[in-house]
């Protein structure tokens, strides 16, 4: 039988440290015992083991959820093991969490889940991101890769209207049905397999394929359940410039950072 929702975190050896963070936070903080999944690569979890322990968390390897027939390293393989989470996660609903998150208050299921089965889908116009593509790099955000990669797909699903939608920043929260009806009513009836489409998004396209547009713009345009929208459930701190400066001005407080949020990324690319 399926839990209502479960807490995975996909990793590597790379980032075993900041698990232990996170792992820590949930055994501080998940108030409702929500069961919390880890997977890394097989060779890996020797590691794991030796660095955070082999309690407060169920374990499953990376190729039990998926084998890669196409090794593209990184974040993308990442992706495609998300994407087959549900083939592993006895749950209706999970909360994908990077290793570089963790909790800073009381959390419970009421948090991600709306009512009954439905989760809460973080879908809004970033338009904070939209000012600092203008103000920062001078740029357009509709012309962004981001941009293009909604309206690809977008094309793809058949979803309606023009602005350009926001399905993170992480954890992202998805429902098994969702991830069902896509495998039923679009890979089956096109005799691909996920992989495959994500491979031929990214080639005809021009445009890195992503868990969150895959997920986020086929509820969009399909609605397997309905959309709940909300804001995201972390605050992310995309630049080390803005860490600094909120620390520099006594704003980093978590108690302050809690009252809008469940927890903190300080992104890995610069921790």
């Amino acid at each position: 039988m399926n839990c209502k929702l479960a807490l995975y975190c996909k990793t590597y050896k790379g980032d075993f440290k900041r698990v232990k963070r996170l792992l820590d936070s949930i055994e501080q903080w998940n108030e409702d015992d929500i069961p919390f999944f880890i997977s890394c690569p097989k060779l890996e979890e020797g590691m794991l083991e030796d660095l955070i322990g082999d309690e407060g968390y169920t374990f499953i390897s990376d190729e039990e959820i998926y084998k890669i027939k196409n090794q593209l390293g990184g974040w993308e393989d990442q992706i495609l093991i998300k994407l087959h989470a549900f083939d592993e996660i006895p749950a209706d609903n999970i909360l994908i969490l990077d290793s570089d998150a963790y909790f800073i208050k009381p959390f419970y299921i009421k948090d991600f889940i709306a009512y009954d089965n439905i989760p809460y889908t973080i879908m809004y116009e970033n338009k904070q991101m939209m000012e600092y593509e203008t103000l920062l790099k001078g740029g357009d955000y509709n012309n962004t890769g981001y941009a293009k990669a909604v309206r690809a797909y977008r094309t793809i699903f058949g979803g309606k209207g023009d602005k350009i939608y926001d399905y993170g920043p992480n954890p992202h929260l998805w429902n098994r049905e969702v991830i069902d009806s896509f495998k039923r009513t679009y890979l089956q009836v096109n005799n691909i397999k996920m992989e495959e489409f994500c491979l031929a998004m990214k080639s005809q396209y021009g445009i890195h394929f992503r868990e969150t547009l895959t997920y986020g713009e086929y509820l969009h345009a399909v609605r397997p359940i309905p959309i709940i929208p909300c804001g995201p459930f972390f605050k992310v701190y995309h630049w080390k410039e803005l860490y600094d400066f909120e620390v520099t001005n006594q704003w980093f407080d978590k108690d302050k950072i809690s009252k809008n949020y469940n927890g903190i990324i300080l992104q890995s690319n610069w921790t």
